[in-house]
């Protein structure tokens, strides 16, 4: 008897074990999703992570926005301490030593400048001096004159970029140049930041600066539904997309922007002109790292839609949709892999 009591009480153990594993697979879908939202890189950033433990969650964040800063700290040109400010005050004098993460971003930067023939461009820094989008008065904007914009033409060249990848130097091969990583630096900090949070354990989440956001996911899980903005109506989509890894930017005329007779001028300029480009609304880039979605989105924005869509097409790692300055929509051969959910009839 007393056996088989030992027997029936092992046989309840492992009933109860069986139950106990049963619920943790059933249990396994509910996580918890938080969200925590900080003023950084001069817009909002948002970190959206999954998990099982609220402080796991936390401490990931915390991670996420410590490299954040760290890296912004390193490619702002608003902050006198960072590599790209170290970068423009030596400006046709000596190279500068920087970090590998610069090294980076402008090595990538000057490859999407050859593909592009220069649309994008990184020494378009030098046009800050006479663009600007607010006045600290409150008043309204103005765009700068011709005669104040074509001398500094001259300037704008990203093959007088320097860059030395051993020695770890950039140089601006002429005094009063300035680099501006501003279009490439977000999709590359946030893509770094992914990475920070990966290494704390999560498995699942969102981090978004401005128009750069990034998505990563196990693979069998359901894929992110993304909304793609409309340029014309603020707070409204024109569609959705559907990611479980990868990152997206979207580069549009009404970030930073104001209207003057009738003109919308805003602050992605055309290199060859020093104007703001006028061929479409907006460009959004689907990629695998933040980088690429990042500078290829400004590219393709000045390129236009014709010339925008052929370097995309060439990319095989991106995939992209471009809205016109007629409101018409584009998409590239690849983009139906997202499960867009765009209107035909276009952005009116």
């Amino acid at each position: 008897m007393n056996k088989d009591r030992r027997k029936l009480a092992c046989l309840l153990v492992a009933a109860i074990v069986i139950v106990i594993l049963t619920v943790s697979i059933l249990r396994k879908d509910q996580s918890v999703e938080i969200k925590y939202t900080r003023l950084m890189m001069g817009t909002v950033v948002e970190i959206i992570l999954n998990g099982y433990s609220e402080q796991v969650i936390k401490d990931a964040a915390d991670a996420g926005f410590a490299e954040i800063k760290r890296l912004e700290s390193l490619m702002s040109h608003y902050q006198e301490s960072s590599d790209v400010s170290k970068i423009n005050k030596g400006a046709g004098m000596e190279p500068v030593t920087v970090s590998p993460e610069v090294i980076e971003v402008v090595e990538t930067s000057r490859r999407v400048s050859e593909m592009s023939s220069g649309a994008f461009d990184i020494t378009m820094g030098v046009l800050g001096s006479v663009w600007h989008f607010t006045k600290d008065d409150g008043g309204e904007p103005l765009p700068p004159a011709s005669e104040e914009v074509t001398p500094l033409l001259k300037l704008v060249n990203f093959n007088q970029v320097i860059v030395d990848r051993d020695a770890l130097t950039v140089k601006l091969a002429k005094e009063g140049m300035r680099i501006n990583l501003g279009g490439v630096a977000k999709g590359y900090i946030v893509s770094k930041a992914v990475d920070a949070v990966k290494r704390k354990g999560i498995k699942k989440g969102i981090i978004q600066a401005g128009g750069d956001m990034f998505m990563f996911n196990e693979t069998d899980d359901k894929p992110f539904r993304i909304g793609i903005r409309n340029p014309r109506e603020e707070n409204k989509v024109i569609g959705t997309i559907d990611i479980t890894n990868g990152a997206t930017a979207t580069s549009g005329d009404y970030e930073r922007f104001f209207i003057k007779d009738g003109v919308r001028y805003h602050h992605i300029i055309d290199p060859k002109t020093g104007f703001p480009a006028a061929k479409v609304q907006s460009v959004t880039i689907v990629a695998k790292d933040g980088t690429t979605a990042d500078a290829v989105s400004t590219a393709v924005f000045v390129m236009g839609k014709e010339e925008g869509m052929k370097l995309i097409e060439k990319l095989p790692d991106a995939e992209g949709l471009i809205i016109d300055a007629d409101g018409n929509i584009t998409m590239s051969s690849g983009f139906n892999e997202y499960n867009p959910s765009i209107p035909e009839e276009g952005v009116k």
